[in-house]
């Protein structure tokens, strides 16, 4: 059997079984904001007109562009996009987790097996499935940047090296919290390295592991400036993150199995030593992020601790019960996840454990799907799909919008008279400001519009307006 053939034979099943509980907290309520904002990007880069322009931040740039080459691919689901990207690179995660068991662990295969299930039952991998393929590729990226760690330890060369330096590449540019957790692996990459590489140059072992993610953030700025556009969308940045301690939890609880295993190696410093790291790495950056808040759910936060859960089973000493201790922390460690998500976890998180039981959870999404049922089949809207990307996954495709770039929309924004023949705005009315920019240009249709204006449909937060005079 070829490696591609055995591949295809263990990954597609395991992409239609991901695809399982995704489907199943959809059912009940649950899509993450995340995945929504994601699955609107691409739906407008890829069916919008050719005129669009979009304003708002690119970034991360590496799940938006594996997203958008899917939905060019299979514009017409009804799963949203960015959830078949992050079950297909779970599909991979799980398939490599089992060979690296297999092959670097010694393990059999029906004890490879079954700790790979455990993983992917653990909550903490839930949480980063449903979140869409930034998370996911965030998990990947953390993943061979604490395998490198190991293997560096352990054998000290050039392609250990090149698997920290490509890992801390893929965080940044997967995820905004990519940059925190790369800039928490700062102080403590150090503790993992063999005594030899820092004899040599311990600057020239730094620079060797950061010198790719540095050039890929530089490059990001410089696009940014070119562009003349922000790297993250200013929201999330002022949003922050709490500052208590249970926002920690999460991260803390999520380090159970790894606990166990620093254990169990205290006295093989070539096992211990890049544990410690990658733990005090996963630390520094949840600490890095109570401070600047590029992801504000704690839950989100671990979710990459599951790329150094495997590396710590692999790194277990050989006994003949290793496998079933493992399976037993691994068991132990579910009610305790689940505890750290009610305690710590925000409040989509939170949403995700009642839907995940059967519990059919408040929809964030009905007011954007009653707007857009009621805009089908009508033309010449003008709305801020930028601002309300739920309203462009309500509606699946953007016919009939009148969107950035377009004269009609960019003249209207400028507060010219509108061009069109409709005008929805989505108006929060405890907002300090309001994020929708039409409303903005227009704010007499927070109220009753005016003369020029005719509410025709209201469903909170919506207003949709008949545009009756313009040029």
């Amino acid at each position: 059997m070829t490696r591609l053939l055995r591949f295809g034979i263990y990954t597609v099943p395991l992409f239609g079984l991901l695809l399982l509980p995704v489907l199943w907290v959809e059912m009940h309520g649950f899509v993450s904001d995340a995945t929504v904002q994601m699955w609107a990007k691409t739906i407008l880069q890829v069916e919008g007109p050719q005129a669009f322009r979009g304003t708002d931040p690119f970034y991360p740039p590496l799940p938006y562009a594996v997203t958008l080459v899917v939905q060019a691919l299979v514009p017409r689901t009804g799963i949203p996009v960015p959830l078949l990207v992050s079950a297909a690179i779970g599909a991979l995660l799980l398939y490599a987790w089992f060979g690296n068991l297999r092959e670097r662990g010694a393990y059999d295969r029906v004890s490879a097996g079954l700790i790979v299930a455990l993983l992917a039952m653990n909550p903490f991998f839930l949480r980063a499935l449903v979140n869409g393929p930034g998370t996911m590729f965030l998990l990947l990226g953390f993943w061979i940047y604490a395998r490198g760690l190991l293997n560096l330890r352990l054998n000290g060369t050039a392609p250990d090296m090149m698997k920290v330096a490509v890992g801390l590449l893929i965080m940044p540019v997967s995820h905004g919290y990519g940059l925190m957790l790369t800039l928490g692996t700062l102080p403590f990459i150090v503790i993992a390295a063999r005594p030899s590489m820092l004899a040599a140059s311990s600057f020239g072992y730094i620079v060797s592991m950061f010198f790719p993610a540095v050039a890929a953030i530089g490059s990001l700025v410089f696009v940014a400036s070119v562009l003349d556009t922000e790297i993250f969308p200013a929201g999330a940045v002022a949003a922050g993150a709490r500052f208590e301690f249970d926002a920690l939890l999460p991260t803390l609880c999520a380090l159970a199995v790894v606990a166990a295993a620093l254990w169990r190696t205290r006295g093989v410093p070539r096992f211990f030593l890049p544990l410690l790291a990658g733990a005090c790495s996963l630390i520094g950056g949840a600490v890095l992020n109570l401070g600047y808040g590029l992801e504000a759910d704690p839950v989100v936060v671990a979710a990459p601790a599951l790329g150094l859960v495997i590396v710590a089973i692999r790194s277990w000493p050989p006994s003949g019960l290793r496998a079933s201790v493992i399976a037993a922390v691994l068991v132990a460690s579910v009610p305790l996840g689940l505890w750290s998500i009610r305690a710590g976890g925000g409040a989509e998180s939170l949403r995700l454990l009642q839907a995940a039981r059967g519990v059919a959870v408040a929809d964030t999404r009905a007011a954007d799907r009653a707007a857009a049922a009621y805009l089908a089949g009508r033309d010449g809207v003008l709305a801020d799909v930028e601002r309300n990307p739920g309203l462009v996954t309500a509606m699946g495709r953007i016919d009939g919008l009148l969107v950035a770039g377009q004269t009609a929309y960019d003249v209207t924004l400028q507060g010219g008279r509108p061009r069109g023949d409709w005008i929805a705005v989505r108006h929060l009315p405890d907002a300090v400001s309001q994020p929708d920019r039409l409303l903005g240009a227009f704010p007499q249709l927070a109220e009753d519009g005016s003369p020029a204006f005719a509410l025709r449909f209201s469903h909170a937060p919506w207003r949709i307006f008949q545009i009756i005079e313009q040029d």
